[in-house]
């Protein structure tokens, strides 16, 4: 048995810097429902519902799905680290932009971007 997982679309929300209220201009559906949806008070949403929020945040349906245990999707990423990245990514589209670009560049323009990056995060933290 799987379940909808309220955690993963927060999670997904949270990436995207979503508000109910902006997901609910966005996929034009009445507020009321999205705070629902959200807070996990609506147990049964229409796939309908599910596939606006999905296309919304440029992921599957599926990415909203708690698997049990023994599902064989329950262990889809063997690393929390690895599953955390990965779900950051498919919920960013920016980051998805910085993947793609970042895999088409020799090892030397990468070491270039990586150094960039660097002093930005410095710089940001100081």
């Amino acid at each position: 048995m799987s379940n909808l997982s309220v955690k993963k679309l927060n999670e997904y929300k949270k990436a995207g810097c979503y508000t109910n209220k902006k997901i609910s201009q966005l996929t034009n559906t009445p507020i009321a429902t999205i705070d629902r949806l959200f807070s996990g008070a609506n147990k049964n949403p229409t796939v309908t519902l599910l596939q606006k929020i999905a296309n919304l945040f440029e992921c599957t349906i599926d990415d909203f799905i708690e698997y049990d245990k023994d599902s064989p999707l329950a262990n889809y990423y063997k690393n929390k680290e690895i599953e955390k990245m990965a779900r950051i990514i498919q919920a960013n589209r920016m980051y998805k932009i910085l993947i793609d670009t970042a895999e088409c560049l020799n090892p030397k323009q990468l070491k270039v971007v990586i150094d960039v990056a660097n002093v930005i995060k410095e710089a940001v933290n100081e």
